[in-house]
C-alpha cells in the first residue's frame, strides 16, 4: 500500500482529522514521512477538513438590569430625521476587519 491511499484511507475514516492527526496517526503506524507532503497530498486529493469556529455568545439577556421599552415601536415616520437609532456591534481583534469607528461617516 503506498502512502497516498494511506493518507486518503485515514481521512476517510476520522473526516474531523486534519493533516496534522493524519501525519501522527501515519508517524504511529510506522510511516517516515513529513508533515508538508501531508499536507500537500491532502490538499491535492480534497480532503482538508474545514475549521470550526467557536461560538461567541455577545448577548446576555439574564441580567437583573431593567428592561427599557421599544419606544420607536408603533411609530408612523412621515419625514427624515424622525427617528434616530443607535446599535452596539460586537468585533473581536481576530476578525481581521477595520474597527467600525472607520467605517462610519
Amino acid at each position: 500500500m503506498d502512502l497516498r491511499s494511506q493518507i486518503q484511507r485515514i481521512a476517510l475514516r476520522w473526516p474531523a482529522y486534519g493533516y496534522r492527526r493524519v501525519h501522527a496517526e501515519l508517524l504511529r503506524q510506522g510511516w517516515t514521512v513529513n508533515h508538508k507532503c501531508v499536507l500537500r497530498w491532502m490538499r491535492a486529493d480534497n480532503l482538508l477538513c474545514s475549521r470550526r469556529r467557536k461560538f461567541i455568545l455577545t448577548t446576555n439577556s439574564k441580567h437583573g438590569l431593567p428592561i427599557y421599552p421599544n419606544l420607536a415601536d408603533g411609530m408612523v415616520l412621515t419625514d427624515i430625521d424622525q427617528l434616530w437609532v443607535a446599535d452596539i456591534t460586537y468585533s473581536t481583534p481576530s476578525q481581521r476587519s477595520p474597527p467600525l469607528w472607520r467605517c462610519v461617516a
